[in-house]
């Protein structure tokens, strides 16, 4: 089981979470209250493809893989979030997340997090906010990886040819 967090303990790490940008203090705090601090040593699963969404990660140290199958999708590094579109849409995770450095990380209840949200509209409002600039930033991510790959492809053909 995990460890409350403290904010002012951990306010250097926090402060750098785009998840919790323009929040106050008091609703950074809020949404800490409903983490658990864990950690997990390499090889450790935190959630499989096709499993239920009931929790969001924010990574503080170490380094995740999202992975499907046996390919490696993408890498997580310390203050990106994690699983937060299974959360916000309450479908099943669409990639398995594995531990590949020893990691820390803030572990977000789905119900609890659902909780605090409907009791500060405004702090809902600015999470949302912050999730979509995060995801779009990944989907922009993604789609300079697939270009670059389709580019080297073609250019691999034409040496071939």
């Amino acid at each position: 089981m995990g460890k409350k967090i403290d904010v002012t303990r951990h306010i250097k790490i926090v402060e750098k979470i785009p998840f919790v940008r323009n929040l106050s203090m008091h609703q950074v705090q809020q949404v800490l209250n409903i983490g658990r601090l864990e950690t997990y040593p390499v090889g450790h699963v935190l959630c499989k493809d096709g499993e239920k969404s009931n929790a969001m990660f924010i990574l503080l140290a170490g380094e995740l893989a999202v992975k499907d199958g046996h390919m490696h999708l993408a890498r997580v590094m310390p203050v990106d979030i994690v699983g937060e579109m299974g959360v916000i849409t309450n479908q099943p995770r669409c990639a398995t997340i594995e531990v590949v450095k020893d990691v820390t990380l803030i572990s977000v209840g789905k119900m609890q997090f659902d909780a605090l949200l409907k009791q500060d509209v405004d702090m809902a409002a600015r999470i949302y906010k912050n999730m979509l600039d995060s995801l779009s930033q990944k989907l922009r991510t993604n789609n300079d990886r697939l270009s670059q790959s389709q580019e080297g492809e073609s250019s691999l053909l034409a040496a071939s040819v």
